[in-house]
């Protein structure tokens, strides 16, 4: 079932699932694009929030400082309603706690939830430049293995042969609310 949304980063998620499945991954059967804005604070507020919040073992404060909006889809294994629906549990806390470093660091920023089971995304990647005030976040799904399994078997990896044109489309925004 490869399911087929009108988003405009689509042909973007379906590309980079078959990219990883043409490298000998056929477990990844899903990406999830998002934009990721910062709400309020700067670097240095955030990450305060995000470090007591890990200290306290409590969730982190995404909602507070941080928007996730859709952005592109594509997936053999479930509709785009249902990884909406699911989207809360399916972002693990291991991505989670990572968000300040995704939108402020420098890309390419990879970072792997490797707890991850079932339909919860076990990478986020960010690979080019924030645009427009928002990173653009690549939610990887395979069920079967870690992500830097995938790493593991690459050496001087070009990124930019995974996102292609991603940089011309970032400037297109999707309304609609926020993921979490």
């Amino acid at each position: 079932m490869a399911t087929l949304t009108s988003l405009p980063a689509d042909a973007t998620a379906e590309r980079i699932v078959r990219h990883f499945q043409a490298e000998g991954f056929p477990g990844i059967t899903e990406a999830l694009l998002v934009r990721v804005g910062v709400k309020k604070g700067d670097r240095n507020a955030i990450d305060a929030a995000f470090d007591l919040s890990v200290e306290q073992e409590v969730p982190p404060p995404v909602r507070d400082f941080f928007e996730i909006r859709l952005y592109g889809f594509y997936s053999e294994i479930r509709s785009l309603a249902d990884a909406k629906t699911a989207f809360g549990a399916d972002f693990g806390r291991a991505l989670r706690v990572h968000l300040p470093s995704l939108y402020f660091d420098a890309a390419p920023v990879v970072i792997d939830d490797a707890l991850a089971t079932g339909t919860k995304y076990d990478a986020m990647l960010k690979l080019g430049d924030n645009s427009d005030g928002s990173a653009v976040a690549i939610l990887l799904n395979d069920p079967s293995s870690s992500f830097f399994e995938y790493l593991g078997t690459q050496t001087g990896y070009d990124w930019q042969k995974i996102i292609g044109t991603l940089g011309d489309a970032a400037t297109s925004f999707v309304q609609g609310g926020d993921l979490l």
